[in-house]
């Protein structure tokens, strides 16, 4: 009976922690990610390129096919869209209600991480790891914009998940983190390769392609490094010998028959199935309603093109998305070296966690892997790599607290100043960017007061190794730092925001409805959303030559309304209509060197100009 009662009192202990840490995390994403979500206007150009697409499906009741500008749009598949218009009718179309699903699966990639956390390694392990990805920097920004990047890193989370969750048995903070077996049943295969198609059709072949690599990288990886109960200390070998020992497993790793018997292992033929039978509807429905033009679009520029050419200006060396992680993955970065000498020494021995940490390894390995190779680089392309870094940390984390040993003296001295550096250089710095960027910079260097005295009191509390309160306090301290980053310092630099500034001008010159609006050498999809809000135009025309800007003037009836350069209108002023006026001038946002010009255009203007020039032909004759 004692042992009994032991058990019941240990299961409802363990129940009672369960339920606190998720209260905890979900207060936490709570506050980080829907604090201020309406403060800022919606950020050029993803943002309103996404939010215009679900407003014009919105306003059309098209479930189907995007439109941005009244025209086809093939960059992304529908899930965005449609949250984003299941948002629109309960909140109305407004920045909250468009960047509100992103920070809903935010919230659910946190929980996601925290229980794949507690299977592979421990309670406390998925505790930590969920707080670290809840605050690290670029998982924050993907977690509060309107874009399809936290939908597609749960989805591709979900699937590694469901995976672990039919390989990895269920377990306490006593048992051993090792599968059961590496081949699964044919139902974790099956929510495996569901989760795939929700990702495909989220964001296109990467929701299908990189997450089945990542695990079938991990099998390739366990069945070369098996998990045993003991093992024993291999005496030192010379380099050479160590070398030519890891050429060989690579070799052998990446022979063609081991590498077609994993792929095969991993029932492709159900793959195909699962992701057609999930996204296969819709891009069949767009393939028929468009001709075929939506794949076209989709396959061959956004996703071909983009990997192998430089789009949108955006390309980078190979070690970009390392230089990437180091921001984004701010402030638990700091954690990465004391943790990674920490792993090389637990894979040789504990081998009971080894499977988990080569999990983590081809996660991180696959997504930083995959897009160095591509010649087009955003930050945001590897945040489905996050939670493998944040599982890495937290799984750290967790055994620091019982060894303080594992990080002492020099190394956790660097990690406290090199956090005190980077509060004080967010303190200052930023004068001196806005100074150059001509904004205003009044609050820019308020979240930086969270981050030095945090990095105080940590330091204070971890000299004493009082190190899981040291990081409750890291923790805090972030996650001010992140709610004033995103309310108090982007609201500052929001003020200066041109496409909002031009709308709204429009919105003021504007005296008829009968309007339309042009842009001659400048576009920013911003534009299109705030003068759809302002003025109530849904399309904005496009034109690169003055002619055909000269042409759509006198064609088009009606008030126009033209954004440009200035330094374009100065030069071909002449080859443009006579009545053509300057209402406004603004500040190109975050170009000092850049200033538009909005030009009006009215109907009573443009009569007056012709008869002007009637006229002036009767007198020549």
């Amino acid at each position: 009976m004692p042992a009994l009662n032991s058990i019941a009192d240990s299961t409802a202990t363990n129940r009672h922690v369960v339920w606190r840490h998720g209260l905890l995390l979900t207060l936490l994403c709570g506050c980080v990610y829907l604090i201020g979500l309406k403060t800022t206007h919606l950020w050029d150009d993803d943002e309103t390129y996404f939010a215009q697409v679900a407003r014009e499906m919105f306003e059309r009741g098209d479930w189907i096919v995007p439109w941005f500008n009244q025209e086809l749009f093939s960059h992304k598949p529908p899930v965005m869209y449609w949250l984003m218009m299941g948002s629109f009718h309960l909140f109305g179309v407004n920045e909250f209600a468009a960047r509100l699903p992103a920070a809903l699966f935010g919230l659910a990639n946190v929980l996601l991480v925290w229980r794949l956390g507690r299977r592979l390694y421990s309670e406390r392990a998925g505790f930590w790891s969920a707080v670290a990805l809840a605050t690290s920097l670029n998982f924050v920004v993907i977690a509060r914009a309107a874009a399809c990047d936290a939908e597609l890193t749960f989805f591709c989370t979900l699937a590694v998940y469901l995976f672990v969750r039919g390989t990895w048995p269920a377990r306490t903070d006593t048992e051993a983190t090792i599968p059961t077996a590496l081949q699964p049943r044919l139902s974790t295969w099956i929510g495996v390769y569901a989760a795939m198609g929700a990702a495909v059709l989220t964001k296109g072949p990467i929701g299908v392609l990189l997450p089945g690599c990542v695990i079938g990288l991990f099998l390739l990886l366990a069945k070369e490094f098996p998990a045993v109960s003991q093992t024993t200390e291999e005496p030192a070998s010379p380099l050479w010998s160590r070398l030519w020992s890891a050429a060989r497993r690579t070799g052998s790793l990446l022979s063609p028959g081991r590498l077609f018997g994993t792929a095969w292992g991993m029932r492709p033929l159900l793959a195909i199935a699962m992701v057609l039978l999930v996204a296969g509807p819709w891009f069949l429905a767009v393939a028929l309603r468009t001709n075929g033009e939506f794949l076209v679009g989709f396959f061959g520029t956004h996703h071909f093109h983009r990997f192998t050419a430089k789009m949108d200006n955006h390309a980078g060396p190979a070690w970009f998305y390392l230089a990437a992680i180091c921001v984004g993955f701010f402030p638990w970065i700091l954690f990465l070296r004391p943790g990674a000498i920490e792993m090389v020494r637990r894979f040789r021995q504990e081998p009971s966690h080894r499977h988990a940490d080569l999990l983590l390894l081809a996660w991180v390995t696959t997504w930083v892997g995959f897009f160095s190779m591509a010649t087009t680089k955003f930050p945001h392309y590897v945040v489905p790599a996050y939670p493998a870094l944040a599982l890495f940390t937290g799984s750290f984390l967790s055994r620091w607290f019982d060894r303080p040993e594992l990080c002492q003296g020099g190394a956790r001295r660097l990690i406290w100043g090199t956090l005190l550096f980077i509060g004080v250089g967010i303190i200052c710095v930023p004068a001196f960017i806005a100074m150059y960027l001509r904004i205003e910079a009044r609050w820019l260097w308020g979240p930086g007061i969270p981050v030095v005295l945090g990095a105080v009191f940590v330091w204070r509390l971890g000299s004493r190794d009082r190190l899981e309160r040291a990081m409750a306090v890291w923790t805090t301290a972030t996650a001010l730092f992140l709610v004033l980053l995103f309310t108090v310092a982007a609201a500052e630099i929001d003020r200066g925001q041109s496409t909002v500034a031009l709308a709204r001008d429009i919105h003021n010159a504007s005296q008829d409805s009968d309007l339309k609006i042009a842009t001659w050498r400048f576009f920013r999809p911003g534009l299109v959303y705030y003068s759809a809000d302002q003025t109530g135009v849904s399309r904005i025309d496009q034109f690169e030559t003055p002619e055909a800007l000269a042409q759509w003037l006198e064609k088009t009836p009606g008030t126009r309304f033209v954004v440009a350069r200035v330094s374009d209108f100065e030069k071909s002023r002449s080859q443009l209509p006579a009545g053509l006026e300057i209402v406004a001038r603004e500040p190109w946002f975050l170009k000092p060197e850049e200033e538009l010009v909005l030009l009006k255009l009215s109907a009573v203007e443009t009569q007056v100009a012709r008869e002007t020039d009637v006229s002036a032909g009767s007198t020549r004759q």
